[in-house]
């Protein structure tokens, strides 16, 4: 994997899944200034309380992809997930939040303040492990800050 930072302005992005998981991906991604169209057909009340994002009540079909750049299959359907990363196009990247071989792309943990951001990955092997990492380099970070 090669990690980069993408800058989301103006880009197209799906979201399939209204769930615990696409709302977490969605939150992150209005964090570093995507827009992104979410897609389900059961969505948790928390997205309404978002703002700058795009609900569709559907359930998916391929031609929702058709314009997306970055696409997230967040549903609770391995098969439907399936589905969308075989519906997508080779210029499309795709994360499927449930088979991370299936993904051209995922995320990992970010530390982020004023003047640094820290990204860890384990590479899907131990994102238990991870989290301790993060919370061990941000109460480092709090710590050298306040000095």
């Amino acid at each position: 994997m090669y990690p980069i930072m993408i800058d989301l302005t103006n880009k197209k992005i799906i979201v399939i899944g209204g769930g615990t998981i696409a709302l977490r991906k969605v939150e992150h991604l209005l964090a570093a200034g995507g827009r992104p169209t979410v897609i389900a057909l059961e969505i948790k009340e928390e997205f309404q309380l978002l703002e700058e994002i795009e609900l569709i009540k559907a359930s998916y079909q391929k031609e929702q992809l058709k314009e997306a750049q970055l696409i997230f299959a967040c549903t609770d359907s391995k098969a439907v997930n399936q589905r969308i990363v075989d519906d997508a196009e080779d210029w499309q990247w795709v994360n499927d939040c449930s088979q991370k071989k299936n993904s051209d792309f995922f995320n990992m943990a970010v530390i982020e303040n004023e003047e640094v951001l820290i990204a860890l990955s384990s590479f899907g092997k131990s994102p238990a492990n991870i989290k301790q990492v993060k919370n061990h380099l941000k109460e480092f970070l709090e710590k050298e800050s306040k000095q």
